[in-house]
C-alpha cells in the first residue's frame, strides 16, 4: 500500500503542473483500479482547505471528497468521521474542519460539542438551552 501527501491529491485534483498532474493523476488511476493507495484523514482536510482557497464550490469539494471515498483501490483514514464530516458539509454551512471535530467526538462518545462559534451550535441544533455549550 502507498500512503499519499496532499500535494499528490490536489495536482490530480487541479490539473495545473503540467509535470506533476499527468504523474499523480496515473498513480490515482492506477490505485483506484488495484493498487491500494492510503489517504489520511488529515491529507483529506488539507485538501479541503486548499480547495476553498482556491475558491471551489461546496458541491466541487463534495464530489472530490465522494470520489476518493467510493475508490476501491482507495483506503481512507478515519473513514466513518469523514463520511459524516462530509454528509454533515454536503447540507451544512459549516467548515469542513468543524465537521470532522464533531464526527470524530461523536466517535468516541461525546455527546456535547463546545465552542464559542453560535451560528454552528444553532446549525447542528446542540444549543438546546442556554449557558449549555460554550
Amino acid at each position: 500500500m502507498i500512503s499519499v501527501d496532499t500535494n499528490v491529491l490536489i495536482r490530480a485534483f487541479l490539473a495545473d503542473d503540467p509535470k506533476q498532474t499527468p504523474v499523480a493523476q496515473m498513480l490515482l488511476e492506477k490505485c483506484a483500479n488495484g493498487k491500494k493507495l492510503f489517504i489520511s484523514s488529515y491529507a483529506l482536510l488539507e485538501m479541503v482547505w486548499v480547495l476553498k482557497v482556491k475558491k471551489y464550490s461546496r458541491s466541487e469539494i463534495c464530489e472530490a471528497l465522494l470520489d476518493l471515498l467510493d475508490s476501491p483501490g482507495i483506503v481512507i483514514g478515519q473513514r466513518a468521521v469523514i463520511t459524516t464530516a462530509v454528509e454533515s458539509f454536503i447540507k451544512g454551512k459549516a467548515d469542513f474542519g468543524d465537521y470532522m471535530i464533531m464526527a470524530e467526538g461523536n466517535a468516541n462518545g461525546c455527546h456535547k460539542f463546545a465552542t464559542f462559534d453560535q451560528a454552528l451550535l444553532v446549525e447542528t441544533s446542540l444549543a438546546k438551552e442556554p449557558g449549555d455549550y460554550l
